[in-house]
């Protein structure tokens, strides 16, 4: 009986010391750093404990929308460059553009007039057919088991203490993300978020999100205490707009553009840091004290012909940016060299500076040779038709669709002005009703999704 008490008390003494040792430890570092430092310090050491997962989506195909699989493609070297891991990198796109047979590069793709092969090394995970909104939805959540003998098969695996970073590049429209044959819907994506939150499987989650109408998604949708937050190029009501456009600004068949405007800023204002904006002992002061909310706002400063919009918990935008997409180490890469974004505008009100630019670079100067064969030439005007065709057809269609409602129920008429008066927002009761007169009209007329004039015009 004695010996235990002995046993008991000694381990009571040692505990004991220990706190008290434990207890003079952070008295002297906080002395000898201040007791924000230390705060900041231990705010780093549970930092270092999260892992970072990230998602990159382009969410259409084709040579025409070059730009979409650029900008991915430069994110993900972007993402490596900051140090995030490969195996938590997953890449969706169809990856048909690098290997167009329009394309005068052969298996690269370029993101700005001067810069270099973005598509070298880029790991994809899911192409072709698999790129479409639910395998988007079943990577996100970590459902392993729908995604077997797909792609790479491999999806997000965060727990609760991960963060998560989306970036999605391509068209939408009010409520909807494009995907080259369907639809993601702004209430399908809000149910598996809420879900994902409800769960767990995330500390905290940032969203970029180019495409036209993209604020849409989110405005009055998502969450102001969900931990997630989300950036996009445009707000509901407005489109997200393409920059180092090649070919002649007068016809639209020739035009080729690299990049988004949104995408292209924030991947470039990454790049700038790295290419001798700051001094090297300048660039991890500059990602230390970085947040969200001050690359949003330096963002959307810079971007002129969009209104990049915040939406979600601005809890996330407090927290500092590398803990999303990573930071550069010591040694900075110099393969992208890009032309300065401040200067970009609205392609038929392009200045005497990127004229002369667009013809002073080699990717520029093929492009503008291209234009003169023939064969592809006459492809291009096909295509701009075949737009102008397909107008025609959709107006007859939708007229035929309001003459039948009006038909059957003839007070609909005097509701008419009314219903074009368009809401602040989309509220989520009317997306099940929205969602089944689309695929309606996918069914029964044609497929949405592969419709170019809607997202163009």
């Amino acid at each position: 009986m004695l010996n235990n008490k002995l046993k008991y008390l000694w381990i009571i003494l040692t505990l004991s010391l220990i706190l008290v040792l434990l207890t003079i430890f952070i008295a002297a570092m906080i002395i000898k750093i201040g007791p924000s430092n230390f705060i900041d310090k231990c705010l780093e050491l549970l930092e270092s404990k999260r892992e970072t997962w990230v998602i990159l989506v382009a969410g259409s195909k084709g040579w025409y929308n070059y730009r979409h699989q650029a900008d991915v493609a430069h994110a993900y070297q972007i993402l490596l460059n900051n140090g995030l891991r490969t195996d938590h990198i997953i890449v969706m796109m169809t990856d048909d553009v690098a290997y167009d047979i329009e394309n005068p590069f052969p298996g690269q793709l370029f993101n700005s007039p001067t810069g270099s092969n973005v598509h070298q090394g880029l790991r994809v995970d899911y192409n072709g057919e698999d790129v479409n909104s639910d395998n988007f939805l079943h990577v996100l959540t970590g459902n392993k088991i729908a995604m077997q003998n797909i792609g790479s098969g491999r999806v997000i695996e965060s727990k609760e203490r991960d963060n998560i970073f989306v970036n999605f590049v391509g068209h939408g429209s009010s409520g909807i993300l494009a995907f080259p044959k369907d639809y993601l819907y702004a209430d399908e994506l809000n149910i598996t978020l809420n879900s994902m939150y409800k769960s767990g499987k995330f500390h905290r989650m940032l969203l970029y999100v180019e495409a036209c109408k993209a604020g849409s998604l989110f405005d009055g949708i998502l969450s102001e205490s969900s931990n997630i937050f989300a950036v996009t190029a445009a707000g509901p009501r407005e489109s997200s707009w393409s920059i180092y456009c090649s070919g002649d600004d007068d016809n639209e068949t020739s035009i080729i553009c690299l990049g988004d405007e949104f995408s292209v800023t924030w991947i470039e204002d990454q790049d700038n840091v790295k290419i001798g904006v700051f001094y090297p002992g300048q660039v991890n002061e500059f990602f230390e004290t970085r947040t969200v909310l001050n690359h949003f706002n330096h963002v959307r400063n810079l971007v002129k012909l969009s209104n990049v919009m915040p939406y979600g918990d601005f809890n996330v935008g407090q927290d500092k940016l590398s803990s999303y997409i990573g930071k550069p180490s010591g040694v900075f890469s110099t393969n992208f060299n890009h032309y300065n974004t401040q200067s970009s505008t609205k392609n038929n009100n392009t200045n005497e500076k990127e004229k002369n630019l667009k013809n002073s670079t080699k990717l520029y100067q093929l492009s503008k040779n291209r234009i003169g064969v023939n064969n592809t030439m006459n492809k291009r005007k096909q295509y701009s038709e075949n737009n102008k065709i397909m107008k025609n057809i959709m107006d007859q269609i939708f007229d035929a669709i309001l003459q039948g409602v009006i038909k059957r129920w003839p007070g609909f008429i005097g509701n008419i002005n009314e219903l074009k008066k368009l809401p602040r927002n989309l509220p989520l009761n009317v997306f099940p009703c929205y969602r089944r007169n689309l695929d309606l009209i996918n069914e029964n007329c044609f497929s949405l999704p592969k419709v170019n004039y809607l997202f163009y015009e």
